[in-house]
């Protein structure tokens, strides 16, 4: 470990010179070893002058290197200190924060694989030299809570699709259920995401840092984010079978941020088809979309209740459960004038959701919530529950409601 720490605290102070670190000055830089956590602020606060876009490179590159040499200083600290401090789990807490922060708030750009192995260090050390606590127990599976499951009037097809099948399908540009594509992932097996033990193991015991989204759904009054530890989600919003509140993992790419996690699943072979663009006539067909050379993850935990308003993703999506169940309705883009999609909102394009609140149709808690919603009730749907093992193909463009009916944990997969 130690040998590890040098080695990184000379690479952050011999940037290249292409490096747009270099940017920031070469005092800042000097102040690595020195003040790291005087150049986090600063860096800090210069992510927070603009929109993340607009933010010059260097303070996104500043901010992740004194964040990894915050982290350094604080193991070198820990392993030369004495037994009392060795005893003590403080400094891995801190450690973990930093290079957590550094990830979510910049990526981590041009220094990903060195925080992968500060962290693969880390779990190593805890393993043969960490202090000798006794584990708190905690239930090896979720509490069984399930929300109210709807029946199913409109179903969408299910079928077990070879890759050639897929190809053809997906001409007709229509949703459908695959199964026993994704029966061969540990994550449904060997090492399995329904093992709540098993996923504080894979993140430091619970110390890594994850974005939450607090509240039912990101268009309801009251809705938040927060950044806390892997084990307070758990906790929080998904052992403690007692409480009311809603917390969400929702859309992060948790699977770069830990690769082990990324290693209990692979992505499906339909990813890697050629689909056909938006519809003709619909919003997104004169949208530019970027090209993915590579399919992009995303994450999806939460607790019984969680919901993602009516709304469309730019990219084809191979939605895939690991854990629990969901509900999900979707409205083909020709049905998008009677989705009464939004427009900007305090300067965000929120055209790609719908004003409807969907809940309280599909719960059958009002035909109309507002009673200004006239077209949504003429508009065609199909609808499905998808269960562990199972997937779900949602073309382009296509609007999708969905809820969680029990713990659940899906892994969303987008392509073009």
């Amino acid at each position: 470990m130690e040998v590890l720490c040098k080695k990184t605290l000379a690479a952050l102070l011999t940037p290249l010179e292409a490096d747009s670190i270099t940017r920031c000055g070469l005092e800042s830089l000097n102040d690595l070893t020195t003040s790291p956590e005087h150049l986090i602020h600063l860096a800090n606060a210069k992510l927070h002058v603009f929109p993340f876009k607009d933010v010059d490179a260097c303070w996104r590159r500043l901010y992740t290197d004194a964040s990894i040499a915050k982290a350094v200083l604080a193991i070198q600290a820990h392993l030369s200190g004495g037994e009392e401090t060795r005893e003590g789990t403080a400094w891995l807490d801190d450690v973990v924060r930093a290079l957590d922060m550094a990830l979510i708030m910049t990526g981590a750009p041009l220094r990903e694989g060195m925080v992968e192995d500060l962290f693969s260090h880390l779990e190593e050390f805890m393993r043969h030299d960490g202090p000798r606590r006794k584990r708190r127990k905690i239930e090896s599976s979720f509490p069984v809570m399930h929300a109210r499951c709807p029946e199913i009037v409109f179903p969408i097809d299910r079928s077990k699709m070879s890759l050639s099948s897929f190809e053809k399908h997906l001409e007709k540009s229509l949703p459908i259920v695959i199964t026993e594509a994704i029966e061969h992932w540990p994550a449904l097996h060997e090492r399995p995401w329904s093992d709540a033990s098993y996923l504080l193991d894979c993140t430091l015991g619970g110390r890594r840092l994850v974005p939450v989204e607090l509240g039912r759904s990101y268009t309801d009054d009251g809705w938040g984010q927060t950044i806390i530890t892997f084990r307070e989600f758990m906790d929080t919003y998904l052992l403690d079978s007692n409480h009311d509140k809603i917390g969400y993992l929702a859309q992060h790419d948790l699977f770069a941020q830990i690769p082990s996690l990324r290693h209990d699943i692979s992505v499906p072979d339909f990813c890697y088809t050629d689909p056909p663009p938006p519809q003709a006539g619909t919003p997104l067909a004169t949208k530019v979309t970027p090209h993915l050379e590579e399919p992009l993850l995303n994450a999806w935990f939460g607790p019984a209740g969680t919901i993602s308003p009516l709304h469309t993703d730019p990219y084809h999506n191979i939605l895939c459960q690991v854990v629990g169940q969901k509900y999900i309705r979707l409205y083909s883009p020709s049905q998008t004038k009677n989705l009464y999609p939004r427009g900007v909102e305090d300067g965000i394009d929120m055209s790609n959701t719908s004003q409807v609140p969907v809940e309280l149709v599909e719960m059958q808690l009002e035909d109309d919530p507002e009673g200004e919603f006239c077209l949504f009730g003429d508009a065609p749907y199909v609808e499905t529950i998808i269960r562990e093992g199972e997937c779900l193909y949602i073309p382009v463009g296509w609007w999708h409601y969905v809820r969680s009916l029990t713990v659940s944990f899906s892994v969303s997969f987008w392509w073009n």
